[in-house]
């Protein structure tokens, strides 16, 4: 069988996800990844076909005439070029949410097309009990109807998410429809006792995104003598926001550690594994997280704002404490029960070692192959 992996951004999960696609489908299925320069730069040492895309997608308003439906009609364009260029038995469409809408409503294809929509919301109130905005709201269920209308054709292979309630929901409604849990780490961080680890340890790229206005009320006070270590690019748009951030907490008595480049994975594991507790994200409410996945084989219990599925995951699981990211007080104290408690690793490790063995673990190179019709490696 031939297989397709298309994506035509670059950077961040686009490369990870690109990597981890291709390495699980290898044996067994000839793979060709279609995508930008800067992503076939990324994954030059795999064994796969490629065929290049060009330049990476531009950003929806860099220019006046790159509005988001023109931009998803040349993605669309530029599938259906791969398409014939390739002729594979199915194509991949890595990051299909800015291009579902057109994608329903394009000419036919000559092979499946499968799709992984990273991004739903739509079940947000009936399996985690969130509450969505009315423009949210309506938003979440367009895209749902845009779902149905791409599983209705003739060509649509399978729909993959990230988020496993709604996948469920998908299948209720007839999709052939996939769970895909976190792909292996890279590099599985060493589960230290709990006598070894100290401190907080808040990872990844930051911006907008990751909450830190909410951290620093958190922590702006009252906390003296607390180590806080942040790893990881900053958006250049949010270098001078984070500064100011990183003064309130040291106001408040926060000892901080930043390393603030792309950090080496090896040395970010060394670091997590080392911590007493990992801080995730507490400005949005993403459905997956990375850094839960990292944290709980490194048997580090986490602290994430209560108003996302993540969170819902964590008490879940028990894999750490939530809180109101918008509760000063709260997040303080959701922190500190942990930051400040040797003993809290070996409370949380039980549910710790479950995420991260049981149900994530090797899965989804068997889920992904099971998906696209191919037998399970051994």
């Amino acid at each position: 069988m031939k297989i397709c992996l298309f994506d035509w951004n670059a950077g961040g999960h686009h490369n990870f996800y690109a990597r981890a696609f291709a390495e699980a489908l290898t044996p067994g299925a000839e793979v060709i990844v279609a995508g930008s320069e800067p992503l076939l730069e990324a994954i030059a040492d795999l064994p796969v076909a490629t065929h290049s895309l060009g330049a990476p997608r531009p950003r929806p308003g860099s220019a006046a005439e790159l509005d988001k439906a023109s931009l998803a009609r040349r993605e669309i364009a530029l599938l259906r070029e791969t398409v014939a260029a390739t002729e594979p038995d199915q194509i991949v469409a890595l990051y299909a949410d800015p291009i579902l809408r057109w994608l329903a409503a394009a000419e036919p294809f000559p092979c499946q097309v499968s799709v992984f929509v990273m991004f739903a919301t739509a079940h947000f109130p009936s399996a985690y009990g969130l509450r969505l905005t009315p423009r949210a709201r309506l938003s979440a269920e367009f895209k749902e109807l845009n779902i149905r209308r791409w599983r209705r054709r003739g060509d649509a292979g399978v729909i993959f998410g990230l988020d496993a309630e709604a996948v469920a929901r998908w299948r209720r409604r007839g999709a052939r429809a996939y769970w895909l849990p976190e792909p292996p780490l890279e590099v599985k961080p060493t589960a230290r006792p709990a006598a070894e680890k100290r401190g907080c340890f808040l990872f990844g790229y930051f911006d907008e995104r990751k909450g830190m206005d909410r951290l620093a009320a958190a922590l702006s006070e009252g906390c003296e003598g607390l180590q806080l270590a942040l790893y990881g690019d900053i958006a250049p748009e949010f270098r001078d926001r984070l500064d100011r951030e990183l003064a309130r907490l040291r106001q408040g008595g926060v000892e901080l550690e930043t390393d603030f480049r792309r950090v080496p994975y090896e040395l970010a594991m060394e670091k997590m594994s080392r911590s007493r507790c990992a801080l995730l994200s507490f400005g949005w409410q993403p459905s997956g997280s990375r850094v839960l996945l990292e944290a709980a084989a490194a048997r580090t219990p986490v602290v994430v704002g209560g108003d996302s599925p993540v969170g819902k995951q964590v008490e879940r699981y028990g894999l750490g404490r939530t809180a109101d990211p918008a509760d000063p007080a709260a997040l303080r104290e959701a922190i500190l029960s942990i930051a400040a408690d040797p003993g809290a690793p070996d409370r949380y490790a039980e549910g710790l070692r479950q995420y991260a063995e049981e149900l994530h673990g090797d899965r989804f190179a068997r889920e992904l192959r099971e998906a696209l019709g191919l037998p399970p490696t051994r």
